[in-house]
């Protein structure tokens, strides 16, 4: 009996002993399992919630983008003959190259009389560079003379060092745009273009 005492005692010892490797082996099979079931979750759960930030960006009204065709952002543009122009130098021994493009706004409404002569005129295209017939190119080819002769007084009054500071060119882009503003009725001259510019 008292044998049978002392292997009670170690069989409880080795149950507890095995036991404990029974935990062991549980934890050894969960952790492998918990991380599958946690790299599963983020996976599926990022891809749920990307799913919705796609669907809801989708929801929102988008602004409607309308694609303008080339002759809705610049107008019509009026090409002049370019200009060769001594400058203003002591010695007068620098001169200026210029081809000068003028984009032209809007034409001003002709008045009731004149009405007949724009119906007649409608789908004409005019001779300088294929423009349609307008009451301010009209009225840019009747003025040419006098458009050029501003146009070179005013380059023939500045310097090298004007036209080659920083902003010299924007400053006179702005006078030519002042000066044959102030002239023309019929309409308005929106922008100044120098497709050349040349200082010798």
């Amino acid at each position: 009996m008292a044998e049978e005492a002392e292997q009670e005692p170690q069989e409880e010892a080795g149950g507890g002993g095995g036991g404990g490797g029974g935990i062991v082996k549980i934890l050894i099979m969960a952790v492998p399992a918990l991380l599958i079931g946690a790299g599963g979750g983020y996976f599926f759960g990022s891809r749920t919630v990307k799913t919705e930030v796609k669907e809801a960006v989708q929801k929102e009204p988008q602004p409607e983008k309308s694609v303008k065709s080339p002759t809705e952002m610049v107008g019509d543009v009026y090409k002049l003959e370019p200009f060769v122009v001594n400058l203003n130098e002591p010695r007068g021994n620098r001169y200026l190259k210029t081809t000068i493009q003028l984009e032209m706004g809007e034409s001003v409404q002709p008045k009731a009389g004149e009405k007949k002569e724009e119906k007649k005129e409608e789908g004409k295209e005019g001779e300088k560079g294929g423009l349609k017939a307008t009451p301010l190119k009209e009225e840019i080819d009747r003025r040419q003379p006098q458009i050029r002769d501003i146009i070179l007084q005013l380059l023939t009054s500045k310097s090298t060092q004007e036209l080659q500071a920083f902003d010299g060119k924007f400053k006179l882009r702005e006078e030519i745009l002042g000066r044959l503003n102030a002239i023309l009725v019929n309409g308005q001259i929106t922008s100044v273009y120098f497709t050349e510019f040349v200082i010798q």
